[in-house]
């Protein structure tokens, strides 16, 4: 059960992020979703690796390029914030990077031993961090998060858009 610090921690729009997360254990929730991701893309025809259910909207290999490319984010900024840089950070267009990168190069094979370097690397950076380093209050724009808040959003947010791929793409 997470606790009420977390939601106080980081925006209302990152509690279904939060809610989607098993375990208040963060590292094991990194770890658990990692898992979970990697059974799901190997189990990706190659057939449905471009595929997209509806006109507009992302294929599957850019879905997983969207889930890596905001952890890298996400990973930053706790990075900055469990240093205890208050400088506060700007937003980013999650959809100018899907736009401005060409997936279809890219087999799932490569996409997915990217996602490995980057979900290890940012094990690797909330397991290095102390209570404090965590618990550190830095700020995105208008909103305030924590490193911690950071973390679980990143494990939400890849368990919300693996929840897509398996209900509208598979």
């Amino acid at each position: 059960m997470k606790t009420i610090e977390l939601y106080l921690s980081a925006p209302e729009y990152c509690h279904p992020y939060f809610d989607l997360v098993e375990t208040d254990d963060l590292i094991r929730a990194l770890e658990s979703s990692k898992q979970e991701t990697l059974t799901l893309m190997r189990q990706i025809p190659p057939e449905k690796e471009n595929f997209a259910y509806q006109q507009n909207k992302w294929t599957v290999k850019a879905v997983f390029r969207h889930i890596i490319d905001c952890e890298r984010v996400y990973a930053y900024r706790a990075f900055r914030f469990s240093r205890f840089d208050d400088t506060v950070l700007s937003a980013f267009d999650e959809i100018q990077y899907i736009e401005n990168v060409d997936v279809a190069f890219q087999t799932i094979d490569d996409i997915t031993a990217e996602y490995v370097v980057v979900r290890n690397a940012s094990i690797s950076l909330f397991k290095s961090m102390t209570h404090e380093m965590l618990r550190f209050s830095g700020k995105v724009n208008d909103y305030n998060f924590t490193a911690e808040a950071i973390g679980f959003m990143t494990v939400g947010h890849n368990i919300h858009h693996c929840n897509v791929l398996k209900t509208k793409y598979l």
